[in-house]
Formats: structure tokens, C-alpha cells, sequence
């Protein structure tokens, strides 16, 4: 709060809330996809291990510039135990840790089957329920629920996690360019420096729509949407085993474009009409949907869909390859004649030519699962990109502009 209180007289010396974020988001999702790009490079280059020491090193600076650099504000009264909200804050964080646990690790230790599973399943629904109520009913409660009643914070909240959600899939272009492209780990998170770009022409373009306010709010989200559909759609159609690396460049650039003007543009609708006092209780509902709720569940479902798919597509092509086959009776001789070249013997010789033909097969069963997550996104998408141009979010073009405040954005 001491920093965005700062930072907010600089970026934004009239404390406009759309100037702040437009200066604001760019700087922090630039941030993480820089420290990526570090991380990789230094696992790469020394010992992954040296990796963990740089970050105990950045993050002891970090400590030492707080205490060093942040001003300490003395209350102006002793502040009570009990207005600490200890009890709630375990509670909420049990609850929410529970449940990134059954999401995360689910399909790992084959969901019901665990004892850890069914429990987790049936405690976090109980503690996060208690804590709800515990808030509703409590004079001073410490997560206020008045955001939960404001339609627009709703709405906004909703957007936010269906943009976190289509974000997230940069797990499916990993698995593809580690998997058929064989791309390092270090040219992998390289290729992520095209979001920045998308970063600052999105960050630039809500600048000027809310200062000038020419245009319909519908217009932008439908276009920020768009730009996811373009992203999926660009995917779908050049995703193959002769793509190259560069052709990535464009969707990710689309999909940093697409992120950041739907983030900038929901932030500042779900606190439209929210009374100020409640903007630390939107902070708090903003982090767990955006930041906690959404890339975990988007992460686990493109795992798990990716997985049953590539499953699926691997039983419906081996059961169709045998020597009558020509093409796969073609690579196969191929393979095998190769490796007796190479001085094998003939047992070992079929069985690494198997292993070559099995290798084929799960590329091609990874490629089409790729394509049919693809197809499916590149629809949902568009549909909800047609969806948003006629969505009346405001009844008017010109919004009031809104100070910025303690909201930890």
C-alpha cells in the first residue's frame, strides 16, 4: 500500500485510476516474464541448484530494502489480538491450500482413490463455507462480502478468471515446442518475451480509450477477446511437425495484448461502484479468482485433457498399425535397417525400431490433442468475443473517472 500510494503520484499525478493501471499492470506482468527468462538462464548456464541461491539472495535485498527504504506507520492505538483476524486468515488459507491440493495433485494420486483426496475434498468445502459465514455474520468482519453483492464485481471477477484461464494455456504451447518443435527450456521462456510487446501496446491502448471514452466499453472487451480467438485460431492452423519456432511470435504477442486490455479494462469495472472502503475486501476476492483459483484450475484441466486425449488418440492409432500398413511398414524397415547398419543385433535392432515407430505414434497423438483443445478454445472464445460486442456494460459511453485507492490493484 505504502508503494502503490507512491508510485500512484508519478504514473498518475491527477490519481486517475485507469492512468495508474495502464502504467501499473505492465510493470508487473513484465516483471514475472522477466524473472522467468533469469531463472532459465541461470539453470541453464550453472547448476540448477545456484538457481534457489540467487532467489535467497533477491529476496533477502527485497527484506532489506522495506525495512530500509518503507516507513514504519506507528498506529495511533495498541491494536488487539483479536483484531488481527488470526483464526480467519488460517482458516481461509487452509481452505484455499485444500483445495489447490485436490486440483493440483488430483489426477497424480488418481483422484478418489487417495485418502488424502477424499479428505482434503471434504474439509476445504466445510472451511471455506465457515469462513463465509463467520464474515457475514461478524460486526467487524476481516473480508468485508460487500463486493459479492455488486453485479459489476461479479461480472468483472468472472472476465478476470476466463482471462487467466485462456492465459494459462501457454501449458499446451510448452508441451508443444519442448515435445515436436524440441525447443530448450531456456528458447522456451525466450519466446515468452513477445508477451512484453503485447503488454505495452495494451497498456497503451486502455491509456487512451478511458481518456478520450470515444468508444463503447463493449468494444474494447470484444476486442481484447478477439485477440484470444486470433491467438487459439492462429494455433490451431499452424500447429504441425513443420512448423518452426518463429511462428510462434505473433499468437504469444496477440495473447499479451489480449491479457492485459481485459485485465486493465474488468479491473476498473468491478470497482465502478464499489464504495471505497470495500476496495481491500475487492483486493482480496481479486487475488483469490485471478491469481489463486484460476491458473490452478486452468493448469489441471489442461493437464488432465491433455493426458485422456493423448490416451485416446494413442489407442485409436495403434490399433490400426500393423505390416500391412504400408507407411508403417515402411518406417519400420527403414528404422530396422538403419540400426543393423549401425552394427546392432537383429533382436535389438527391431526393438529400437519399435521404439522409434512408438515415438512417431505419440507425437501424432500428442499433435491431434493439441488440435482438438485448439478447435475448442478457438470457438468458446470467438463465441464469447460476438457475445461481449453486445453486452451493455455501461448505458453510456463516458464513465466518471474514478480515483485511485488503497485497492492493492
Amino acid at each position: 500500500l505504502w508503494f502503490i500510494r507512491r508510485a500512484t503520484k508519478i504514473f498518475s499525478p491527477k490519481n486517475v485510476r485507469s492512468e495508474f493501471y495502464s502504467y501499473f499492470y505492465p510493470l508487473v506482468f513484465a516483471g514475472g516474464q522477466v524473472s522467468m527468462i533469469v531463472t532459465a538462464e541461470l539453470a541453464y548456464h550453472y547448476n540448477w541448484q545456484y538457481m534457489y541461491y540467487f532467489m535467497m539472495m533477491m529476496l533477502m535485498a527485497s527484506i532489506l530494502i522495506v525495512i530500509v527504504c518503507f516507513r514504519h506507520n506507528r498506529p495511533l492505538k495498541p491494536i488487539r489480538l483479536s483484531e488481527l483476524h488470526i483464526r480467519e486468515m488460517l482458516v481461509i488459507a487452509t481452505g484455499l491450500l485444500m483445495l489447490m491440493y485436490v486440483i493440483n495433485y488430483g489426477k497424480v494420486l488418481d483422484w478418489m482413490s487417495s485418502f488424502k483426496i477424499r479428505l482434503y475434498l471434504v474439509i476445504a468445502p466445510i472451511l471455506i463455507a465457515f469462513f463465509i459465514w463467520k464474515q457475514y455474520h461478524s460486526k467487524q468482519p476481516y473480508v468485508n462480502l460487500a463486493p459479492l453483492y455488486q453485479p459489476k464485481a461479479i461480472v468483472g471477477y468472472f472476465y478476470m478468471m476466463l482471462v487467466m484461464f485462456f492465459s494459462t494455456s501457454t501449458t499446451l504451447l510448452t508441451n508443444y515446442m519442448t515435445s515436436i518443435l524440441k525447443v530448450d527450456s531456456t528458447h522456451t521462456y525466450q519466446l515468452y518475451i513477445y508477451l512484453l510487446p503485447g503488454y505495452v501496446l495494451g497498456a497503451f491502448i486502455c491509456f487512451w480509450w478511458f481518456r478520450w471514452q470515444r468508444w463503447r466499453f463493449r468494444f474494447l472487451i470484444a476486442g481484447g477477446m478477439s485477440c484470444f480467438a486470433a491467438f487459439f485460431g492462429i494455433l490451431y492452423f499452424t500447429v504441425s511437425p513443420e512448423s518452426t519456432y518463429e511462428m510462434l511470435f505473433l499468437p504469444v504477442f496477440l495473447r499479451g495484448l489480449g491479457m492485459l486490455v481485459l485485465i486493465i479494462a474488468f479491473a476498473l469495472f468491478a470497482v465502478e461502484e464499489l464504495n471505497p472502503k470495500f476496495l481491500l475486501a475487492n483486493a482480496f476476492f481479486l487475488i483469490c479468482f485471478r491469481s489463486v483459483l484460476a491458473p490452478i484450475l486452468a493448469t489441471s484441466f489442461y493437464s488432465n485433457t491433455l493426458y485422456r486425449l493423448e490416451q485416446k488418440y494413442m489407442y485409436s492409432l495403434s490399433e490400426t498399425i500393423s505390416q500391412t500398413d504400408p507407411l508403417a511398414a515402411s518406417q519400420f524397415n527403414q528404422s530396422l535397417t538403419q540400426h543393423l547398419a549401425q552394427g546392432h543385433e537383429y533382436t535389438e535392432a527391431t526393438q529400437m525400431a519399435t521404439q522409434t515407430l512408438y515415438a512417431t505414434l505419440q507425437q501424432q497423438s500428442l499433435l491431434l490433442s493439441l488440435k482438438h483443445i485448439l478447435g475448442y478454445l478457438f470457438v468458446i472464445s470467438l463465441v464469447i468475443a460476438i457475445i461481449s460486442r453486445f453486452i451493455p456494460f455501461h448505458k453510456t459511453i463516458r464513465v466518471k473517472y474514478t480515483k485511485a485507492g488503497d485497492d492493492m490493484v
